[in-house]
């Protein structure tokens, strides 16, 4: 399942081109040029097996005016967040999947990286902790590791109370999916996930164990999603802007 986009998602395909300003994704099943702007300002341009690469530039000159309203829209979008959001060396990190909430502190080493030791509900960062990006890279690593503690046996637990088997799961750090499910079973969980609600969770690991039966979003898929929870439309909503909830720290 994908992070919420401003135009319809589709499963991700082969990167051709990304020397522009977007990246050029070839997807066997795209019957048309799609343009999808994500969550963060990224523009991909989604287009079938073979299609001529030559047009591609004015078709995306043709969507100008789409893409300008686009991106003024999420504009006003980060404009509405919270500073925490933007915060690069944030003082506390609040994972709502777990109800756990840490402080963080910095401490200036001699090093040569940036490592993170965790102390109950205190996270410390040590190192040359004036480097941004290696603080981030270091959350990140600690945000996969807690993932990985977490994620996969809440999963199997949900599983065996569905009655929906899974062969295995894998944590992944990704910046468009959600989650994923295989035809042979593997079931791939986004670190990210931390930040969301409980239920949120709990309806994407209903979604991903439904394509374990259906690997599609067909009509049977989504009568099978609605016996094992009713409510997931409110559910499925609430992800739509579920990406608020990511800081840009988690993002980079």
């Amino acid at each position: 399942m994908r992070l919420p986009r401003r135009v319809k998602p589709l499963p991700t395909g082969d990167v051709i081109d990304d020397s522009k300003p977007y990246r050029v994704i070839e997807h066997p099943r795209a019957k048309h040029v799609h343009l999808k702007l994500s969550h963060l300002g990224e523009l991909d341009v989604v287009v079938p097996k073979g299609y001529d690469s030559r047009k591609i530039r004015a078709v995306v000159a043709a969507r100008q005016t789409w893409l300008r309203r686009a991106r003024a829209r999420q504009r006003e979008q980060l404009r509405s967040l919270p500073d925490e959001y933007f915060e690069r060396q944030p003082e506390r990190v609040r994972l709502p999947a777990l109800n756990e909430t840490y402080t963080v502190i910095y401490k200036p080493t001699a090093g040569a990286r940036v490592v993170y030791v965790e102390q109950g509900n205190t996270l410390k960062i040590a190192g040359p902790v004036g480097d941004l990006d290696g603080c981030a890279r270091s959350l990140r690593t600690w945000l996969r590791a807690k993932a990985q503690q977490a994620l996969p046996p809440w999963l199997r637990q949900t599983s065996l109370a569905l009655g929906l088997p899974y062969q295995r799961t894998v944590i992944r750090d990704q910046r468009t999916r959600w989650g994923s499910c295989t035809a042979r079973g593997v079931i791939s969980l986004n670190c990210k996930l931390l930040f969301l609600t409980r239920p949120e969770v709990e309806y994407l690991f209903v979604h991903e164990l439904c394509h374990t039966r259906h690997l599609n979003h067909s009509a049977r898929y989504w009568a099978l999603v609605e016996r094992q929870l009713p409510d997931y439309r409110r559910c499925e909503a609430a992800l739509r802007d579920a990406w608020r909830s990511i800081p840009r720290w988690a993002e980079e």
